[in-house]
């Protein structure tokens, strides 16, 4: 096998890894939205914790992107996952310096469909690995009675 061969396979399978760790980090981020809102922490923690979502969301969309597969639609999750992610970004700033409710509310309503998109985009991802797995094993030969 050539290297560009196994580098692409590296790579098809790092997609489904990393939509799986930043939907676990997107999980714990929205624990921390939770206990920052009852005042249990405080903003640091959620706003580091966001900035490492972030990068892993970035991570992913480059892995998504560079993997140059017929799989497009994991590609839309991955960049429309970093784009709502900026979005969050500004409205969670907004929200911790104006302290309004609305603001809270479509911050945490972004938060939810940042996280569907995420765990959307694990199941997906983990298809379609299979699926690519399954493409690459040599079949066998039916032989008849």
């Amino acid at each position: 096998m050539s290297s560009n061969n196994l580098s692409g396979e590296s790579k098809m399978k790092l997609v489904p890894s990393l939509f799986r760790i930043t939907s676990i980090v997107i999980f714990l981020q929205l624990l921390l939205g939770g206990l920052l809102t009852f005042d249990f922490i405080s903003p640091e923690f959620h706003i580091i914790t966001g900035f490492i979502v972030f990068i892993l969301a970035i991570a992913t969309m480059v892995a998504t992107i560079s993997t140059k597969s017929s799989f497009r639609t994991l590609r839309g999750i991955s960049m429309g996952m970093v784009a709502l992610i900026v979005i969050q970004i500004i409205l969670g700033f907004e929200t911790l310096s104006s302290g309004s409710s609305l603001l809270a509310w479509a911050h945490f309503g972004v938060a939810m469909g940042i996280y569907a998109m995420s765990v959307t985009g694990s199941v997906m991802a983990f298809m379609w690995e299979n699926m690519t797995r399954d493409r690459m094993k040599p079949q066998k030969e039916i032989k008849g009675p």
